[in-house]
C-alpha cells in the first residue's frame, strides 16, 4: 500500500516553510511523491544548524520521534546519528545531519570529505513537478553520493541506482565528477569511471575491495 500522494506534497510543503535548510537525498524510481510504500523512509539531509529547529518544527506540525532503526549504530568523527518523524498519515522522514557511510570494516558509519558536504549545499537546487517542489543536489553531487553509497553501505549496484547513476552519466561534466569521486575512491577513481560507463556495475565492489595500489 502507497502512501497517499496528497499527504507527501503537503509534508514537503511543511519543510518549505521552515526557516530550515533541507536537501531531499535520493528519490530513486520516483517514488516521491505518488508511488512511496507505507513504511518506507524519506531521506532527508538537514544543515547541522538546523537540527533542532527543525525537530522541534515537524513536532509542531504534527510529526514524532519514531524509533530509529540504526540507534545502535556506532558514528565516528562527529556524525551526528540519523533521527526518524512520522506524522499520522505514514510519511516517515529519515533526517540526516551528514553525508556518511559505512566503513568497510565494522560498519562504523564515517563522514564523506569536508568539500564534498559543502558542495551539496553550495550547488543545491529547487526541483518541481506540478505541486510537488523541494530541494535536491545538483546532479554531480547525487551521483557521488549514489555511487558511494552503493559501494560502501549495500556493496552492490541495486537496479534503481544504475538506472539513475547511467542518467546522471549523461548529464555531468566528467573531469568535474572525477575530482569528486578522488576524494572518496583515491586511485581507484579511474578505474571506477570506467566501470560505470561501460555500465559494469556488478563487479565495481569486488575490484575495489581487491584494489591494492594505493
Amino acid at each position: 500500500m502507497n502512501i497517499a500522494e496528497e499527504e507527501i506534497v503537503r509534508a514537503f510543503e511543511l519543510l518549505n516553510e521552515s526557516s530550515c535548510e533541507y536537501i531531499l537525498m535520493r528519490n530513486i524510481g520516483n517514488e516521491i511523491p505518488g508511488h512511496l510504500e507505507y513504511g518506507k523512509d524519506i531521506d532527508i539531509l538537514i544543515r547541522h544548524s538546523c537540527k533542532n529547529r527543525m525537530v522541534d518544527f515537524l513536532k509542531d506540525n504534527g510529526f514524532c520521534r519514531a524509533k530509529h532503526p540504526l540507534e545502535r549504530d556506532v558514528f565516528l568523527y562527529g556524525v551526528q546519528p540519523c533521527i526518524q518523524m512520522k506524522n499520522k498519515a505514514g510519511v516517515l522522514f529519515d533526517l540526516n545531519f551528514d553525508l556518511a557511510v559505512r566503513s568497510l570494516d565494522a560498519g562504523q558509519w564515517i563522514p564523506l570529505d569536508q568539500r564534498i558536504q559543502g558542495s551539496v549545499w553550495e550547488n543545491k537546487k529547487v526541483r518541481k513537478n506540478k505541486d510537488f517542489k523541494y530541494w535536491a543536489m545538483d546532479y554531480e553531487d547525487e551521483l557521488v553520493t549514489l555511487v558511494a553509497r552503493s559501494v560502501f553501505d549495500k556493496k552492490i549496484f541495486s537496479y534503481g541506482y544504475i538506472n539513475r547513476i547511467s542518467e546522471l552519466l549523461s548529464l555531468i561534466d566528467e573531469e568535474s565528477i572525477l575530482c569528486k569521486l578522488k576524494l572518496i575512491f583515491f586511485k581507484f577513481t579511474p578505474f571506477l569511471m570506467e566501470y560505470l560507463k561501460r555500465g559494469e556495475y556488478e563487479i565495481i565492489f569486488k575490484k575495489y575491495i581487491e584494489f591494492k595500489n594505493y
